[in-house]
């Protein structure tokens, strides 16, 4: 794993452990001393000091990862295939002045580059020199850093979005990062649940809490401004009121603007996902007003028939909302949204399968030729689209056969598009060999055999698989080795 961005957020002595960490798992085998000497280029002193403090940091995992030492010679590192290893990498960057630097400004929005001096017991010109390997960082997103005076300018959707990754990013293992009650805002959400008559899963409650907790953290000094056509959309979907329901029952006093920001987050990222009626009057909205992201999807439409010859059903709300949705989220961060590894999707793909890259690509570039110079802007970030488009290209299709299935929970923290495509992709894959019926949603993890995610999840015992948002070879093998196992066990169950 190639890990990015490694200087904006690294000393130098952090970078030389990471690099160590990668070199070690890059190798077949063992690595020697005078070969990790020679790639990082310091003293073996400096080398068996790494190893010490590795050997040590992996204890924590209890055995998930291991590093070998044959008497200060060669080492190895081992791991279990699906090791988050965010795990290790995560806690050098949030001991970085940049990572502190961030988050500063997000908690203490009023305080300036001195007062973070002051707080870190540095000085000032240390501080700058690392907050000025933010401003090429912060340009990547199309957002202006200004070191100095701690501020980032650009549009306030995409600065709140780019705290919502950073702290989503960051805490990937627990732990509440805002100044906001925790107690609080698990308030507010248990009283949208009751007002929506919906209840949400584990992880949309954690995708909705960050969110709260950034508008508030934001919404009292920053000043919101969305497009009066964009208000106008989600004023014509007759649900939008119960946002300022939920507003008023909470007492939580935000500007006006607030509300219309609040329902695009609740549509944009999952957290209404599976509410049918709810996703099918705000498709109805979007249609009406031709949005943006509605006329995002009718040449995606297009573009399916021209390159495909594959006619798109956009009279099924559902598929409407999840076409409409992803483009909505597009909206909202330019870039990469991987905040930290800046890991690109399109180069990943490229990697694994050049054909299946090469396919997509040439989709992308068809609806950009065919899109209209109103909608070329918003069709730009190829980070997040590309993606979906590979999703969506892999999903359209399907047929289901299921006989004493194999029940498969898929949840992640990615849009309802990314589930489709990989229920998808497993039944091309395995359902010649295996029954396979998939859940989504609301369901038990005791009513199913199997749950995959891209995060990590207390399943109750119930099997956990992780899978990269775009799998790895590794990834295939190892769900069909579990595939296996489980089919073997139901087929006992049911004779």
């Amino acid at each position: 794993m190639v890990v990015r961005t490694i200087r904006t957020f690294l000393t130098k002595t952090s970078q030389k452990k990471i690099k160590l960490i990668n070199f070690l798992l890059e190798a077949e085998g063992w690595r020697t001393i005078s070969e990790a000497q020679k790639y990082l280029g310091v003293s073996s002193k400096s080398i068996l000091l790494y190893i010490k403090e590795l050997v040590e940091l992996f204890e924590q995992f209890h055995g998930k990862i291991i590093l070998r030492n044959d008497n200060n010679q060669r080492f190895l590192i081992q791991k279990e295939e699906d090791f988050p290893m965010y795990s290790i990498y995560l806690p050098y960057y949030k001991e970085s002045y940049n990572y502190q630097l961030i988050d500063f400004m997000f908690k203490q929005p009023e305080k300036k580059l001195e007062d973070f001096a002051e707080n870190q017991y540095t000085s000032t010109s240390t501080v700058f020199r690392y907050a000025k390997l933010l401003v090429p960082y912060f340009k990547r997103y199309n957002l202006t850093f200004h070191s100095y005076k701690l501020e980032i300018e650009g549009a306030e959707t995409e600065i709140r979005s780019f705290y919502y990754y950073f702290y989503w990013d960051s805490t990937r293992d627990g732990g509440w990062p805002f100044l906001v009650g925790r107690n609080q805002v698990k308030e507010y959400i248990a009283e949208f649940e009751f007002v929506y008559d919906i209840k949400l899963d584990a992880l949309q409650k954690k995708i909705f809490s960050y969110w709260l907790a950034i508008i508030i953290g934001r919404a009292k000094t920053n000043c919101l401004q969305l497009d009066k056509s964009v208000k106008e959309t989600i004023a014509g979907d007759a649900a939008f009121n119960l946002i300022v329901a939920w507003l008023k029952r909470i007492q939580l006093d935000l500007p006006d603007e607030e509300s219309y920001f609040l329902y695009r987050v609740i549509y944009a990222f999952g957290i209404i996902d599976g509410s049918k009626p709810y996703e099918s009057a705000a498709a109805e909205a979007h249609e009406k007003s031709r949005s943006l992201a509605y006329r995002s999807a009718i040449l995606l439409r297009a573009a399916l028939k021209q390159g495909y010859d594959f006619d798109l059903d956009l009279t099924d709300k559902t598929t409407l909302f999840n076409l409409i949705a992803f483009h909505e989220r597009s909206y909202f961060l330019f870039g990469n949204p991987d905040i930290f590894f800046n890991k690109s999707y399109p180069t990943e793909l490229e990697k694994l399968d050049p054909h299946l890259y090469l396919e997509v690509k040439h989709f992308y570039d068809l609806v950009q030729q065919l899109a209209p110079d109103d909608l070329l802007s918003s069709l730009k970030n190829v980070n997040q689209l590309f993606l979906n488009y590979y999703y969506l290209l892999d999903y359209l299709g399907v047929l289901m056969k299921n006989l004493f299935p194999i029940k498969i929970l898929i949840t992640d923290d990615l849009h309802h598009t990314h589930r489709l495509w990989l229920m998808n992709k497993i039944r091309v894959l395995f359902s010649n060999s295996y029954a396979i019926s998939f859940f989504d949603y609301d369901t038990a993890f005791e009513e199913v055999d199997l749950v995959i995610s891209n995060y990590y999840l207390d399943t109750k015992g119930t099997p956990l698989l992780l899978m990269k948002n775009i799998p790895t070879p590794r990834n295939w093998r190892n769900l069909e080795q579990v595939l296996y196992q489980l089919n073997k066990t139901i087929g006992k169950q049911n004779p």
